[in-house]
């Protein structure tokens, strides 16, 4: 069955205020740094308030994801699936990846991939309003 469209633009309509938040904050996210670094990426936390409620809305918290990848892997202590998902809009999309262990255990994180001003940016939560991004030109 099909999913209902009006669902799925709910959706893209939350993860799309995260991108207008992050390409917003773009000043405070670029505050000293040099472009120079940006050719070779650049890794940092910050602190983006206000950010975390639409993150766990629009990122954490979204219903509507398509699977865009999945896996059965052996590791040393069971095998394991691996499926990620996936939001995507033209100059951002978040993904969550799943990984399912034999023993029951469930791993799932998330990350926003966004492109401004010729930078490519992952950003992943640390906790509340803190970030880790990584940032490459």
């Amino acid at each position: 069955m099909p999913i209902d469209e009006g669902f799925k633009e709910l959706a893209l309509e939350k993860l799309r205020k995260v991108e207008e938040f992050i390409k917003q904050k773009r000043e405070d996210i670029l505050e000293d740094t040099d472009q120079e670094d940006l050719e070779y990426g650049l890794s940092r936390e910050l602190v983006l308030k206000g950010l975390g409620k639409l993150w766990e809305e629009g990122v954490e918290k979204n219903n509507y994801m398509e699977v865009v990848f999945t896996e059965i892997m052996e590791h040393h202590d069971g095998a394991y699936l691996k499926a990620s998902f996936r939001n995507s809009l033209g100059d951002a999309y978040a993904e969550r990846y799943v990984s399912i262990w034999s023993s029951g255990k469930v791993d799932i994180s998330h990350a926003l991939f966004v492109r401004f001003e010729g930078i490519h940016m992952r950003i992943e939560r640390v906790k509340g309003d803190t970030f880790k991004l990584f940032m490459k030109r």
